[in-house]
C-alpha cells in the first residue's frame, strides 16, 4: 500500500492556498513528470483553456465540459476561501489530517522530455502514487529535461 509525502502534501497545501506556482520534478509510477504546481483554480482554468483552444468552433461558454472545470475551479475558490477565514478566526489547525489535499495539480507540464518550445498540458496527479519528488527553478528549462 502507498503512502502520500507529508511534507508534499503540506507543500500542496500551501501552494493551493497562496495560489503560487512552484517548479517541480516528480516520480510518477516510474515515469518522471515536470511542471509548474499550482492550485485547483488555476489548474481548472488551464484545463478551460486547452478546452477553448482544442474546438474548431465555439461553444457556449460555460457548457460541457469547459462548465464542469467551471465548477471546480469555483468550488476550489471556496474552499480556499473557507480555510483562510478560519485561519483568521483561529479555528484552523493546518496540520489537520482531513484538510489537507490527496490530489495535485501541475501546468506546463511534461512526461519525460521536455519538448524545444513546447506548451505543457494541465496535469491532476494522485498524492499517493508520488514515490519521489523535488523542487526545480521555474526559470531553468535546461532543468526539465530528464
Amino acid at each position: 500500500m502507498s503512502t502520500t509525502d507529508p511534507v508534499l502534501r503540506a507543500l500542496v497545501f500551501a501552494v493551493s492556498m497562496a495560489k503560487e506556482r512552484m517548479g517541480v520534478a516528480l516520480a510518477v509510477n516510474g515515469t518522471i513528470i515536470t511542471g509548474q504546481l499550482v492550485s485547483p483554480e488555476e489548474y481548472a482554468a488551464a484545463v478551460i483553456e486547452q478546452i477553448r483552444r482544442s474546438h474548431a468552433k465555439e461553444a457556449p461558454a460555460g457548457s460541457g465540459p469547459e462548465g464542469f472545470f467551471a465548477r471546480i475551479a469555483e468550488s476550489a475558490k471556496e474552499s480556499r476561501e473557507r480555510h483562510r477565514a478560519a485561519a483568521l478566526a483561529g479555528d484552523f489547525d493546518s496540520g489537520s489530517e482531513q484538510d489537507l489535499p490527496d490530489y495535485l495539480h501541475l501546468v506546463d507540464a511534461f512526461a519525460g522530455d521536455r519538448p524545444a518550445g513546447g506548451a505543457g498540458a494541465a496535469w491532476r496527479i494522485r498524492l499517493r502514487d508520488v514515490s519521489g519528488w523535488s523542487l526545480v527553478p521555474a526559470a531553468a528549462p535546461e532543468v526539465w529535461t530528464v
